[in-house]
């Protein structure tokens, strides 16, 4: 597994939509790793994946899919193993979470997290704001709980829509640029 990864894996463990990924909290600790590691792995293929380190190793990730493009499916394996019998309940909400984003070419957030450690040192707005900077493009994300939501908000992304997914609520949030 990657830095990135398990930076993510242990970020996300308690998110609500990795819950209704997979609502036994024993098996999210062992399927996130994995899951994460696909999608960390797409993104480094056709995507982009910003980071920051500080003393004590990675610190901060932000994962980004680039206007148009689409990142292939990495490690199909380590994905599929992680979803188990969540594949149906994951794929589905996925395809629900697509329907979200906009119609118009657009940077997509993702996903962004931080090491507990460094929580409160602003390192992915950090991240996200160089990176917004240099888009040429309007910017979007989901947010999965009301901590992502704040930090959008503060950051001038304005909500779009809200997608119910199990216990999850899901924002839709645009940088109009």
């Amino acid at each position: 597994m990657t830095a990135e990864s398990r930076l993510l894996a242990e970020a996300f463990v308690n998110d609500p939509l990795m819950a209704y990924f997979w609502p036994d909290a024993a098996r999210r600790v062992r399927a996130l790793p994995l899951f994460w590691h696909a999608r960390v792995e797409a993104r480094r293929r056709a995507g982009i994946v910003d980071t920051v380190s500080d003393g004590d190793g990675l610190a901060a990730v932000v994962l980004w899919e680039q206007p148009g493009i689409s990142p292939p499916m990495a490690k199909p394996f380590s994905l599929i193993r992680s979803l188990g019998v969540a594949a149906p309940r994951a794929l589905a909400a996925s395809g629900r979470i697509e329907k979200l984003r906009p119609a118009t070419p657009h940077l997509y957030v993702a996903v962004a997290a931080t090491a507990a450690r460094a929580r409160g040192k602003r390192l992915v707005s950090e991240l996200l704001r160089a990176r917004i900077a240099a888009a040429d493009s309007d910017v979007f994300a989901v947010a999965t709980n009301p901590a992502s939501v704040a930090v959008a908000e503060h950051m001038g992304f304005r909500a779009t829509g809200d997608l119910p997914i199990g216990a999850a609520v899901l924002r839709g949030m645009l940088l109009s640029k």
